[in-house]
């Protein structure tokens, strides 16, 4: 770990107290119990430096979700395992919830009794040849049109997941009633809310998830949903824009460079880190979740008594992240 990263780290890190034994995959009255926090760690397949924090620190993350599957119009499911990750960590002894996302960006499987059927078949039938712990749902952008059929597959699929299985489910924030929260909750175990993007790559600068904002979708989940089966998103990158621009360029946080660091400024309003320097094309502006903002939204999770959170993703992670949730939510060997 650079110098510099340790240095961010200490503050944040000095003084935390260790929690008890670690929470596997998450339930709810285990949650309601007093046990930890549920700390999902998703995984895209473009970054794997930062799994190397994993396999060091594999007590700091309770589920691992990869993004590995895809489901196309016909319901069957495209493969993009990495077997030699996959063979890591089950030798960590780390729970794989791996993720499945839509593949035809439409949802088209879903409005064909026919191939809506044969997805959750296909994704139950792998869920048990690989003895995963369980499956995320991953289907966005949502798609109001499809509601229906949404808690029709979420059915189907804990019909014929294997007994016990875990179900999570990603949602979109500002989704305009997408999701039908009371009758896809009996189905789900933990919904995964993506809190972040507030600002990206195609709007102007601007904080990721500043507090307020999540906050604010937050309050409009829990009102229908109970708590303990919400997972807050926490971004682990931030963008940065040339001044004025609405084009960004994402910055995984183990790339934030000494001199984002060297101006790095906090927001108190936003509760988050941004930075404005000169580059030799001009000046820029950069927003990011740092060590501080991360751990701002686990004491956010902690405080509305929420099941967990959940990382995207752990390949833009460095050691600092992996011990901040190791001392804040993770469990202890």
């Amino acid at each position: 770990m650079n110098r510099w990263l340790a240095a961010a780290a200490m503050p944040v890190l000095a003084g935390l107290v260790t929690l008890g034994p670690g929470l596997r995959p998450a339930h709810d009255a285990a949650h309601a119990a007093g046990n930890p926090m549920q700390v999902v760690g998703f995984w895209a397949n473009d970054a794997t430096s930062g799994l190397s924090g994993l396999y060091k620190y594999p007590h700091a993350v309770t589920d691992f979700a990869p993004f590995w599957y895809s489901v196309n119009a016909s319901g069957s499911l495209v493969s993009h395992v990495d077997t030699a990750i996959l063979n890591k960590v089950r030798a960590a002894h780390v729970a794989i919830t791996p993720l499945v996302n839509d593949g035809t960006g439409v949802q088209a499987f879903l409005t064909n009794p026919v191939t809506r059927i044969n997805a959750a078949r296909n994704i139950a039938d792998m869920v048990k040849a690989e003895h995963f712990q369980g499956v995320d749902i991953d289907f966005e952008p949502p798609h109001n049109s499809v509601s229906p059929e949404l808690v029709a597959f979420m059915i189907d699929l804990r019909d014929f997941l294997p007994h016990g299985s875990v179900v999570t489910m990603a949602i979109v924030p500002n989704s305009g009633g997408a999701y039908n929260f009371p009758k896809l909750t009996p189905e789900v175990n933990q919904f995964i809310l993506m809190s972040y993007d507030q600002h990206d790559d195609g709007s102007l600068a601007g904080p990721v998830a500043a507090t307020p904002w999540v906050q604010n979708i937050l309050a409009r989940m829990t009102s229908v949903v109970p708590s303990q089966k919400i997972d807050l998103g926490v971004a682990v990158y931030g963008y940065v824009w040339p001044q004025g621009s609405t084009t960004a360029a994402t910055v995984p946080y183990n790339a934030v460079t000494p001199t984002m660091q060297a101006n790095a400024k906090w927001d108190s309003a936003d509760q988050e880190t941004y930075a404005t320097y000169s580059t030799a094309s001009g000046p820029v502006v950069a927003w990011w979740e740092s060590l501080q903002g991360m751990n701002q939204k686990i004491q956010l999770a902690k405080q509305d008594n929420l099941g967990g959170i959940a990382l995207w993703h752990l390949g833009y992670a460095n050691d600092s992240v992996y011990q901040l949730l190791l001392h804040q939510v993770g469990s202890q060997p």
